[in-house]
């Protein structure tokens, strides 16, 4: 699944990781960040299977923040749902349960990233009521 997800991202970011080179050393990674993060890992079910995840980590901190008051937040790290699976609630379904283990965490803000380019990510989480706060831009040199 996760190869599935990656070469979306790679379509789209040619920095991103080619899908072969996505393995278990990803998912180890995932579980170490959530857990140092006490966050989780929720996945979605199908009828064939997983069809979706997210990762999630309910205390991340601006202390470090030169311009920021101190406070802290939950952040998605990854949300993926397989392409077969798309549109059909799974997406809105994890992030709606990230919400939910966010609020029972004490968070009051979520935040998450997504590729500039990925517009049809963008207008989704425009959907679910998520803004930009932050934008980095870039030029080639």
């Amino acid at each position: 699944m996760l190869r599935d997800l990656q070469s979306h991202e790679y379509q789209i970011n040619d920095r991103s990781r080619p899908p072969e080179a996505m393995g278990l050393w990803y998912v180890e990674r995932l579980k170490q960040e959530t857990g140092e993060g006490r966050g989780r890992i929720l996945v979605a079910d199908g009828a064939d299977g997983l069809v979706g995840y997210a990762s999630l980590i309910t205390r991340v901190s601006t202390e470090d923040e030169k311009d920021e008051i101190p406070y802290t937040y939950a952040h998605v790290d990854d949300l993926g749902v397989l392409a077969s699976s798309r549109s059909k609630g799974v997406g809105s379904a994890l992030l709606d349960a990230c919400e939910a283990v966010a609020r029972a965490a004490g968070q009051s803000w979520l935040r998450l990233g997504v590729l500039a380019a990925n517009e049809r990510a963008r207008a989704f989480y425009a959907r679910q009521g998520y803004g930009e706060i932050h934008l980095t831009l870039e030029k080639k040199l």
